[in-house]
């Protein structure tokens, strides 16, 4: 029983050291990551190049957004560990911008320098801008998030994609169910208008807000994005593997807002993982968002 008693009192002072963190202007200590770095990062075998998406959760009470100096460490952590060459980022706020700049600077830059609640972050040493772009859907909500950041990239071997990074309107309500439909035609404009002018795959990525097997009104579920945009979802592709946390494989398709989607020829996805971690543990004061990021390791040719 005191054996017992000891771990019990030892995992009580890790989390009673974790929100005294979290309450100070002090990181999280190095050991707090060591769930993190014991996940398999490694690219399969054949991957040009990782992208990812994460929705980062916006620092508003409202909206459940916790203060971002320790999620922003948790970042910088989580993007160095896995090392995506290009990642879609979705509810940015000043903080996030303020504070996750300096710890990623060096190793990655933002596309756009508007500090937009939609954006995207690469490997400027990997990846060459080709062209880029911003805009807000035209039937939206007023909360900001609604737009779309893009970027044609190029890598060091000459191989071009683009990617994309949105955040959908959320909800079942008439006005939402018409945002999200005008939204989804929007996006598959600019898809179409990429791969004709550039000739490459576009991988369009972010909160969708639609879960695959529900229904949020006509013209505006998950089907409705396959069949407008004429994409697929990378993780529904021939081949990939898909990796997470067992048991959550096979219930992807109710838990999953954030999708991937492909559209053209040129790309191969490989892998794709939702990273389920238990570095994404509420109980343990370790929750960098509220959702689980997502990737894909994709081959180009």
């Amino acid at each position: 029983m005191r054996r017992f008693a000891g771990v019990a009192v030892a995992v009580m002072l890790v989390a009673l050291l974790l929100c005294l963190c979290a309450c100070s202007t002090e990181d999280y200590p190095e050991w707090a990551f060591d769930s993190l770095r014991q996940q398999d990062a490694t690219r399969a075998d054949g991957t040009d190049v990782r992208i990812m998406s994460v929705n980062m959760l916006v620092h508003m009470e409202s909206w459940g957004g916790t203060p971002v100096p320790h999620r922003a460490q948790m970042a910088d952590e989580f993007f160095a560990h896995y090392s995506p060459d290009a990642v879609a980022l979705q509810e940015l706020c000043g903080d996030w911008y303020k504070y996750l700049s300096d710890r990623i600077e060096g190793e990655y830059a933002f596309l756009h320098e508007g500090k937009t609640k939609t954006n995207i972050i690469y490997s400027a040493d990997r990846l060459t801008v080709v062209d880029s772009g911003y805009f807000e859907y035209s039937q939206k909500d007023n909360s900001g998030c609604r737009a779309v950041a893009w970027g044609v990239f190029e890598t060091a071997e000459g191989e071009r994609f683009a990617l994309t990074s949105t955040h959908f309107d959320l909800g079942t309500e008439e006005n939402k169910v018409r945002y999200r439909s005008s939204q989804i035609r929007e996006l598959a404009a600019k898809m179409d208008e990429i791969v004709e002018e550039y000739g490459c795959p576009v991988f369009a990525a972010g909160d969708y807000n639609v879960l695959e097997n529900e229904d949020y009104g006509e013209g505006s579920n998950y089907g409705d994005i396959l069949s407008v945009t004429g994409a697929e979802d990378v993780k529904y592709s021939d081949g990939v593997r898909v990796v997470c946390d067992e048991g959550f494989v096979e219930e992807h398709s109710d838990n999953l807002w954030d999708h991937i989607f492909m559209e053209g020829v040129g790309a191969t996805p490989l892998r794709f993982e939702i990273v389920t971690a238990p570095f994404f543990d509420e109980s343990k004061g370790l929750a960098m968002t509220d959702h689980y990021p997502i990737f894909c390791d994709i081959a180009l040719s």
